[in-house]
């Protein structure tokens, strides 16, 4: 139980879900392969462009649990230990730097491994987190509710999309699907961390939303983009479920929500 209560602190089961998500957007677009060195693209479809991506895949867990932990330190460093993760890297400030060094020098190494176009790709994003961790995060505080999922987004949906050769309709659909799960998510943790009667009426017309596009585009078939609009309208109205129980839901609700970002497992 120690080591479960270690990777929540250090939010190492969001990166892992994070990873999980992308991998389903890589299986939705079956994105062109490329591997470094080599000038063809060739176009890899359902769990065979998984095993072609296993880079981007690796990269995408190691630095959105990067990004966590330095987001989370230097919260600590700016003298915030409001929280129980919070406290915990105020107390476990050095492994976690070493933790971090450690993080960003195997993804750099993973980079001789990488294609040009999410190299590319990779850099301008990383250009914009930094901005975010040194700019916009000490001036801007409030701001952090919403540009985080925008980051989240850009490594889940980002990655497999710059990948691909083609992107479908559907597959926008989906991105725009998995979008308002995320903000449904986020804006679910400020409601039980703030209480504002606001936010909880968010989460339930987002869920709304997401049960609206799954029934007009997305209810007719039993293909792949199918089952996942299905599986991301199912965790998208659990969080609606789950706020309208608060009582229930209180304590444990941020892992009852993460786990739930696991579900593209049962599809993969």
């Amino acid at each position: 139980m120690k080591i479960l209560r270690i990777a929540y602190l250090s939010s190492l089961h969001v990166a892992l879900a994070t990873g999980v998500c992308a991998a389903a957007f890589f299986e939705l677009t079956g994105g062109a392969a490329v591997t470094a060195g080599v000038g063809n693209a060739f176009s890899l479809h359902g769990r065979a462009s998984l095993h072609a991506h296993w880079v981007s895949l690796l990269q995408i867990v190691l630095v959105c649990w990067l990004i966590y932990i330095l987001d989370r330190i230097l919260d600590v460093i700016r003298g915030n230990t409001a929280t129980e993760r919070h406290r915990f890297h105020f107390e476990n400030q050095y492994n976690l730097q070493i933790l971090a060094i450690a993080l960003a020098a195997v993804n750099l190494f993973l980079l001789f491994f990488q294609s040009r176009g999410v190299i590319l790709y990779g850099a301008v994003t990383g250009t914009l987190v930094l901005l975010y961790l040194a700019w916009i995060v000490p001036r801007y505080p409030k701001a952090k509710d919403y540009i985080m999922p925008l980051i989240y987004l850009a490594a889940v949906v980002g990655v497999p999309f710059v990948s691909a050769s083609s992107i479908t309709l559907s597959a926008w659909l989906i991105a725009f699907m998995f979008a308002l799960l995320v903000f449904q998510n986020l804006t679910a943790f400020a409601y039980f961390e703030q209480g504002k009667t606001r936010k909880r009426k968010t989460v339930t017309y987002l869920g709304g939303l997401n049960l609206f596009l799954f029934i007009v585009f997305f209810s007719g078939g039993t293909e792949f983009v199918n089952r996942l609009a299905l599986l991301f309208t199912g965790i998208s109205l659990a969080y609606s479920l789950i706020i309208n129980n608060e009582r229930r839901f209180s304590v444990h609700y941020r892992w009852v929500m993460d786990s739930l970002l696991f579900l593209p497992l049962l599809i993969l």
